[in-house]
């Protein structure tokens, strides 16, 4: 019996900071496809857990271990190294719109989503999956620049466009 034939693309390792409901910050080494985005990475994860190596919670001043988080009580991923996308080019390439997000907790949130034109933000939200991409981030009030990041679509309490597009007549 042979095995079966799959398309195998080169991995790499990515450091990632992945902010926990409970307000912990976890930072490790995951291995993902070379072109794989952040928000398809999250969401391609069994089971809903992320293998991350090299992990460790700073503020608990751990030594880096391997650990296994559980996407579920995600709130926010970042590649901190800005190597890794949100979104797909695929994705990409839709329309900008620039929305501003409160997430459970409070936590504000400021950046950019690619819809496609006309489409309205609940359906994008609820085709996405468990994670939704937001590239140009920004941590509100503070402004603190955050880049390219998932968002866990549970997590996110409301979310509005902050710049409308004039009407044409």
């Amino acid at each position: 019996m042979t095995a079966p034939i799959g398309r195998n693309r080169a991995q790499e390792n990515k450091r990632l900071h992945v902010v926990m409901r409970d307000g912990s910050l976890i930072e490790g080494m995951v291995h993902v496809a070379e072109d794989m985005s952040l928000v398809s990475f999250l969401g391609s994860r069994k089971g809903g857990w992320v293998n991350m190596m090299d992990a460790r919670r700073p503020k608990l001043q751990e030594d880096p271990r391997h650990m296994i988080v559980q996407t579920d009580l995600v709130v926010i991923v970042t590649a901190p190294d800005a190597n890794m996308q949100a979104v797909s080019q695929s994705g990409a390439g839709q329309g900008e719109r620039e929305v501003e997000m409160h997430l459970v907790g409070g936590k504000r949130i400021k950046g950019i989503m690619f819809l496609a034109t006309l489409q309205r933000l609940s359906d994008y939200l609820t085709q996405c999956g468990k994670f939704a991409g937001i590239t140009r981030a920004v941590l509100l009030p503070d402004h603190h620049e955050l880049g390219d990041i998932a968002v866990n679509t549970s997590a996110i309490a409301t979310v509005q466009e902050t710049k409308i597009e004039p009407k044409e007549e």
